[in-house]
Order: structure tokens, then sequence, then C-alpha cells
């Protein structure tokens, strides 16, 4: 027993040293330039020399976007009127800044599809359980369909009952959002994707989609908080066993200021290993953003280098807010627009 007891003892000591190191590492690099971005490299396992946020914001905006724009969307359709928007104009510099003042104005984003898809049955009886979720198309290349998850809302039971997913799983009779979209959403996405048999084709010996003229098409999903939680466990769990018709695969997820809850232990091994081949994971936030303190002391525990490869990028747009307040998508939306300047282009 007194052994026992040492090595408990032995064990809180490291782990204590271990989430300090954590917490003296995050706060020594907080505070860099706002035009720059601290890049942590899943193969080097450490954040690398500061680089230009302009570079890795080209490459993230929109998603970003898209998920400020699903979150309101998703508030509208749960007929909570006083968030609803007045749709975003085109994209120029002054349109960007004016919605970024003002937030009944959607942010700008061209280039772009949304499908009508989920059907309205399907929509409805995910928000139900709190869930929404939309699917946007781009056509000019790289051509990518990018499936977009709404972000979570404290006052929403469901959006606590997912975020305890961890726990309440073992529950026989449990349902969340991540059950739905493990489910209810693969099985009609793809459905979706064999109905436009004409536009897309799958081609089984890559694990491709292409268009008809022999070009690529690229899958990837997105989300905030919750939403990317969820976007992560939806690329987990999106490929088909090998018993199954096999599908294409999400090469890439977008998620910003994530939830610690992603579903990788409520993936089916087999599913989720063939999933996760290739997969790269682009973790995405705000520097002294509040859930980034809580991500210290559990990513690590389980940080990939491969399958699925781990990025984390953490910026630092906004300056002398507390904590709660950089977890804003539309704070970071903005940011990443603002660096990117699209409208050069």
């Amino acid at each position: 027993m007194q052994n026992r007891g040492r090595n408990i003892w032995r064990y809180f000591q490291r782990a204590s040293l271990y989430a300090a190191s954590l917490l003296m590492l995050a706060c020594a690099s907080f505070g860099h330039h706002p035009e720059q971005v601290l890049i942590r490299d899943p193969l080097l396992d450490h954040y690398t020399d500061p680089e230009q946020a302009s570079q890795t914001a080209r490459l993230q905006w929109e998603f970003a976007v898209m998920s400020e724009n699903a979150y309101r969307e998703g508030l509208t359709q749960n007929d909570e009127a006083a968030h609803k928007r007045i749709p975003h104009a085109r994209l120029s510099e002054a349109n960007v800044r004016r919605a970024c003042a003002d937030d009944s104005l959607e942010l700008p984003l061209s280039g772009w599809r949304k499908w009508d898809f989920p059907g309205p049955e399907l929509k409805q009886r995910l928000l139900d359980e709190g869930l929404y979720m939309e699917v946007q198309e781009k056509w000019i290349p790289p051509h990518t369909i990018a499936v977009v998850f709404e972000g979570s809302k404290l006052t929403r039971l469901s959006d606590w009952k997912a975020n305890m997913n961890w726990a309440l799983r073992f529950i026989p009779t449990h349902k969340d959002q991540y059950v739905l979209t493990a489910s209810i959403v693969l099985d009609a996405f793809y459905a979706e994707l064999a109905k436009r048999k004409d536009e897309l084709q799958f081609d089984p010996n890559t694990g491709m989609l292409h268009r008809r003229d022999g070009s690529p098409v690229r899958i990837v999903s997105a989300g905030h908080s919750l939403g990317a939680g969820l976007a992560q466990y939806f690329a987990y769990t999106f490929r088909r066993p090998a018993a199954m018709t096999p599908g294409p695969r999400v090469t890439e997820v977008f998620a910003f200021d994530p939830s610690p809850v992603t579903g990788w232990f409520s993936a089916a091994d087999q599913a989720r290993d063939d999933s996760v081949t290739g997969l790269q994971i682009r973790r995405i936030f705000e520097d002294g953003e509040i859930l980034s303190y809580l991500r210290l002391l559990t990513s690590r525990l389980g940080m990939s280098a491969q399958n699925p490869a781990i990025w984390e990028y953490r910026y630092n747009f906004e300056k002398g807010i507390n904590s709660f307040d950089k977890h804003s998508i539309r704070r970071l939306a903005c940011g990443l627009t603002m660096a990117a300047k699209p409208w050069e282009k």
C-alpha cells in the first residue's frame, strides 16, 4: 500500500511538472506580433519561429468565414430571430471592414455555392438535437466540397450534452450530435454524393473524387468550437469499413478554436484507422482563447505526427481582450480575412 501511495504521488508530481512546463511554454510565446503566426509542425513536435500570418491565412480564411456564417445561420434556423443577419455583399476590402464592424452583416465570401443539403426533413431532425450543418462547393481550382458544422451555444442543453460525449457515450441509449454525425449525416451525405454521379465520379483505385473532366475534387470539413470537434469526428468516421462499398476520404479538417472533444475513441477502430490515413488536421486559434489552456493539458497527450497529422496555428490578431472574447469565431474570421487580403487576387 505504501509503494502504491508513493507511485501515485510520483505520478502526480510528474503530471504537475508537465502541466506547469506546458503553461510556462505557452505564456512565453504569448504576445507575438499580429502579423505573425506560430505554427506547431507535427513532425517537429514544437512551434517553429514566427512566420507571416498572411501566408497561412490565405489557405484558411474561407473556412473560418463559412464557420462563422454557419454559426449564425444555425441560430436563425433555431428561430432566434434576434440573430438574423443581412446577407453579405460582394467580396471587397471595404465590405469586409464594414461587416467586421457590424455584427448584423454576414462576412463576405465569393466563389462558393451552397448545396441544397440537408433537405427539410433531415435538417429539422438535426435541429431537434441542436445540430446545424451545411455543405459548400467551390468550382474554381482547387475544386473543393466543404462540410461545415455550427459551433456551440452556451445556453443550449444539446450542445453541453455533445461536449460530454467522452463520458455519456457509454450509455447505450445516448444520442447526441456526434452520434448523429457518424450515422445519419454520413449516410445522407453519401447518398447525396451518389445522386451527383453525373458531376462527381469516384475512383476506387485512388480513393479520390473527380469531376467528369478528370480534375480532382477534395472533401474538407470545418467548424468552430463544438463544430470543430464535429468536423474532426466527421473526418474520422467518413471512410466506410472494408466490408462496405469504399468511398472518398476527407483529406483536411479546418478546426477553429476547437473543442478538446473530437470523438476519437467513439469512432469504430477499423473505419477510423482507414479514414485518417493521410488526413491533415489544422487546429487554428487565437492566442490565449479560453479553450487553448484546456487543450494544452489534453491535446499533447494525443498529438499525432501522421495519420492524422495534427498542425496548430496560433494567431494574435486581437489585443487586450479576455479569453472568452478571443474564442469568438467572428473575430478570428475577420483577422484571417484581413491578413489574407483575398480582394487582391
